[in-house]
């Protein structure tokens, strides 16, 4: 075999359309309905089996990647398990490319050359003929990335540690370094979710050890990823979790798939200021507007450990300095994350005082984040008394009567700052009276105060 051979595609046409425009078409969706996050990982664990299974989840990973040039390609090392041929230590191939429906892929010759020097490593081709967990990457690399050098790696029996050190002979700084696994295999959909909590612990917590005794099909090449992530010092991150019986099959026996991002200390330095609040509630909707999925709450709990606590928030929208909607929880009840994501929606569509915020539209609105306190009761002895503690700009309001109830964050004060007023039309916004604050002992309504930080964009 020479080194001018290509590979030609296996598993085109089965794994991932064989027609380029409707691979690409296929890729572009995939892409497009992933959401946004963290830019330029130095590794990825992606998974690999047909694209209706796992490539929205592989998408999820690849939506972080950049174009290259053709003056600086991208290297690219993938990790491959030799799922039909046995191999003892590990194979680059011989070869001049990798070919796809998208076009060739150039291998990295020189370092494949040194690979092929070291012990354990072979150039035998029989692993890489048939292999698809290495091939089903490269049309998302070819997308994503366009301009890049591939260095094949696929590994039969040798142990991640070792892997980690042959690799890290040849690796340096800028490359990307892609595990391909899926997880669990053919369990019942909550065994598999439990089996696969083990994978995801071991890629957020960098344990190669956890990792080596899970039965995830690429688990060498992942315990190799982790190893170098832990000698220096790599940051994870969950990109996408879910399995077949998320996607194209049923649940009774589902496959695992994830996708995480491995950052460097001076990417994660770059990217340590994390967006505020607004910005994360504007990315959702704007998906969410476009037909598109919307962030979502797990992969911002892996990125912000802050929005994981139980959390309360109002989002409000204005347009041209006027109300275009405001929904939110008073209680903490769930994630602050899965709150923001929950109350950004509804404010834009779900306010019944307005119509349904466009995606045109979204560009004109401002949006604001209100976090709320506990709310505490607020006994008082009479109206009066009532008016003398209420902190004007301070103290968010709930009232309560009779089955009714209504609250007015305290940025209401700006509109409503007589007392009075802002409690009369707190009473008309529970459907009651409006003077129904002025109750008299056993009819007068409860009352509890809150304070909020207030984020604008």
């Amino acid at each position: 075999m020479s080194a001018q051979a290509v590979r030609q595609p296996a598993v085109a046409g089965s794994f991932y359309p064989n027609d380029p425009q409707q691979l690409r078409n296929m890729l572009r969706q995939l892409l497009e309905s992933a959401p946004v996050t963290l830019p330029g990982p130095c590794a990825m664990v992606v998974p690999h089996a047909g694209y209706i299974y796992s490539g929205y989840t592989a998408a999820c990973g690849y939506r972080a990647l950049s174009r290259a040039t053709t003056e600086q390609p991208l290297r690219v090392f993938i990790l491959s398990p030799s799922h039909r041929v046995f191999l003892e230590g590990i194979s680059v191939g011989d070869y001049r490319a990798y070919r796809t429906p998208l076009g060739d892929v150039e291998i990295d010759q020189e370092i494949v050359q040194r690979l092929a020097a070291m012990p354990d490593v072979s150039r035998d081709t029989a692993p890489h003929q048939q292999e698809h967990a290495l091939e089903v990457h490269l049309p998302f690399l070819q997308e994503t990335v366009g301009h890049f050098k591939l260095v094949p790696v696929i590994f039969g029996r040798i142990s991640g540690g070792h892997l980690a050190d042959i690799l890290s002979q040849v690796w340096r700084p800028g490359d990307l370094l892609l595990a391909s696994t899926d997880l669990s295999h053919f369990h019942t959909y909550e065994e598999a979710r439990r089996l696969d909590s083990q994978c995801l612990e071991a890629m957020e917590r960098i344990t190669p050890r956890t990792m080596a005794n899970t039965e995830a099909c690429g688990n060498i090449g992942v315990c190799a990823l982790l190893e170098l992530a832990r000698r220096h010092q790599w940051r994870s991150t969950l990109a996408d979790y879910r399995t077949s019986g998320d996607t194209a099959g049923d649940k009774n026996r589902v496959v695992g798939y994830v996708s995480y991002l491995f950052h460097t200390p001076e990417a994660i330095a770059r990217l340590s200021e994390p967006p505020p609040l607004p910005v994360l509630a504007r990315r959702h909707l704007t998906q969410i507007l476009q037909g598109k999925p919307g962030l979502q709450a797990d992969a911002l709990l892996a990125q912000r450990k802050e929005l994981a606590e139980p959390g309360a928030c109002f989002v409000t929208l204005t347009k041209q300095g006027q109300l275009r909607g405001c929904i939110g929880s008073l209680q903490a009840h769930r994630t602050l994350a899965a709150d923001l994501l929950a109350n950004s929606v509804a404010a834009a569509r779900q306010d019944p005082r307005f119509p349904p915020v466009t995606a045109e539209e979204l560009a004109e609105v401002q949006i604001e984040i209100s976090l709320l306190t506990p709310a505490q009761p607020f006994p008082y002895t009479d109206a009066a008394d009532l008016l003398r503690r209420l902190q004007p700009g301070v103290h968010g309001v709930i009232l309560s009567k009779g089955g009714h109830r209504a609250t007015f964050l305290p940025q209401v004060w700006e509109q409503l700052p007589d007392p009075r007023q802002f409690l009369q039309h707190l009473c008309r916004k529970a459907g009651l009276g409006q003077e129904c604050w002025q109750g008299s002992e056993g009819d007068k309504p409860d009352i509890a105060v809150y304070t909020v930080q207030k984020i604008v964009e």
